[in-house]
């Protein structure tokens, strides 16, 4: 689903954000992505998604290189793709359904499945009660979820987490990240969670890639280092 080769990307500013990075990640695994700030995580993952171009090396997401895609084909490339941010960024002034729905209209999708769509996510994330919610009137793990849903309503085949975590209290984290493994079992979705939570890391154990000036340090299935 995603393949790196050799991948550097050097900035402008001449900061080398990676370093001859290559790695692999299979259909339906659940990875986490890990190292301190500044270690490069977040280059990674805008690379994956196209916000970033390699400076060289190639990227490659469900057989397709990043690279080589035209700029008005990326809003299509990216539809593979859901991001969940640690901010949230959901709209103040929209409801829960229409937060969610907000990413099927920008697509065409016709209104009655829009609908269905939204409510099946919904569902999946357990907040059919809250659809007519404002984010103002949610809790933070509330808001995490909707943004989860936004996400994956239009059934991505990666969904990249950054930071989920980060700003919630430890029995909201754990039920995000369970969500996650849930969406990643349920959906068969291949699942990146950037995050320097240790405690899941070591609780829910996957496999943790860790980045740390550039350059892949620990690739391993078993989880559970220290960052």
């Amino acid at each position: 689903m995603i393949k790196l080769e050799n991948v550097t990307k050097v900035y402008k500013t001449g900061v080398r954000a990676l370093n001859d990075v290559s790695l692999d990640i299979a259909p339906g695994e659940f990875v986490y992505v890990i190292g301190p700030t500044g270690a490069g995580k977040s280059t990674f993952i805008k690379l994956l998604y196209r916000e970033e171009v390699a400076t060289s090396g190639k990227v490659f997401v469900d057989g397709q290189d990043v690279k080589k895609i035209k700029n008005w084909k990326v809003p299509y490339f990216r539809r593979k793709i859901g991001v969940v941010f640690q901010n949230y960024r959901l709209l103040p002034k929209k409801t829960v359904f229409e937060n969610i729905a907000f990413a099927l209209e920008v697509t065409d999708t016709p209104k009655v499945e829009i609908r269905k769509k939204v409510r099946r996510v919904l569902e999946l994330v357990g907040l059919e009660d809250k659809a007519n919610a404002f984010p103002h009137e949610l809790s933070g793990g509330q808001q995490q979820r909707v943004a989860i849903a936004r996400a994956i309503v239009n059934n991505p085949k990666v969904l990249i987490a950054d930071e989920p975590t980060g700003n919630l209290d430890p029995d909201t984290s754990k039920e995000i990240i369970e969500l996650l493994e849930k969406i990643n079992e349920v959906n068969k979705t291949t699942v990146l969670v950037v995050t320097h939570d240790r405690d899941i890391v070591q609780k829910y154990k996957k496999r943790t890639i860790r980045i740390e000036d550039g350059c892949i340090k620990t690739d391993t299935s078993l989880g559970g280092y220290n960052i």
